[in-house]
């Protein structure tokens, strides 16, 4: 006969859960801690670039709103992945690392076509990730940059590959691949036994990239950003 532990109270199992998983973010080894402080300070660019956006850049409604919503939410979502990674909840962090991701580059691709801006956020159209990797390195929009910066030639802002491999290995845990994931078990969501190291890699790798296409995107961003976090010049 199977026997079960004393039912406790929802209030009770919950508050035993969050006293467990916080142990796990006391057990954080020191490479961790070095990963998530990189984390947090590409957190706080990427704030900074929403203001700084939101301040000089911004000539309509839609771009500001791309300012005060999808990067406000770029910087929560990177925020709050980096809270779950310490707790253990590695799958879930890993799914706000993905939205993060992609409404970053969502950010750069609508910046300059308001009809994708306003049929995604009003007519419930959806913005594919293949299609705005393509659309960022395609002719037209290389031309478009150089008419905007008025040189003869500009190199890419999107790095093609390195795109798509990041949001293919985030999407494998949106879409119920476990493969680097210890088994469902208590081991999973212990800091030495899941590979939290790894997963914090693989968000700051993502924040990188959000991070270099926003500085290829707008000119002149990168050194009013560096003015205020110089140590992102070393990073």
């Amino acid at each position: 006969m199977t026997t079960h532990a004393p039912r406790q109270t929802v209030k009770d199992l919950l508050c035993a859960l969050h006293a467990k998983f916080g142990q796990n973010t006391e057990a954080m080894e020191d490479e961790a801690w070095a990963l998530l402080d990189r984390i947090d300070l590409n957190s706080r660019v990427i704030s900074e670039i929403r203001a700084a956006l939101s301040r000089e850049y911004c000539d309509t409604e839609w771009q500001k709103k791309l300012c005060t919503e999808l990067l406000e939410e770029v910087f929560s979502d990177f925020s709050l992945a980096m809270y779950l990674s310490t707790i253990g909840l590695i799958v879930q962090a890993r799914m706000s690392v993905r939205r993060a991701f992609e409404l970053g580059l969502a950010t750069v691709y609508m910046w300059d076509l308001p009809h994708e801006y306003w049929g995604w956020r009003r007519g419930d159209e959806d913005l594919s990730f293949s299609v705005m990797v393509a659309h960022l390195n395609s002719v037209g929009y290389f031309e478009y940059l150089k008419h905007l910066r008025g040189v003869e030639s500009v190199s890419p802002i999107c790095d093609q590959k390195k795109f798509q491999n990041i949001y293919r290995e985030l999407s494998n845990t949106v879409h119920g691949k476990i493969s680097g994931l210890p088994p469902l078990s208590p081991e999973r969501f212990l800091p030495d036994r899941n590979g939290v190291k790894e997963h914090l890699a693989l968000e700051a790798k993502a924040q990188d990239a959000n991070i270099a296409l926003l500085f290829g995107r707008f000119s002149g961003l990168r050194a009013d950003i560096e003015a205020i976090f110089p140590q992102i010049k070393r990073a």
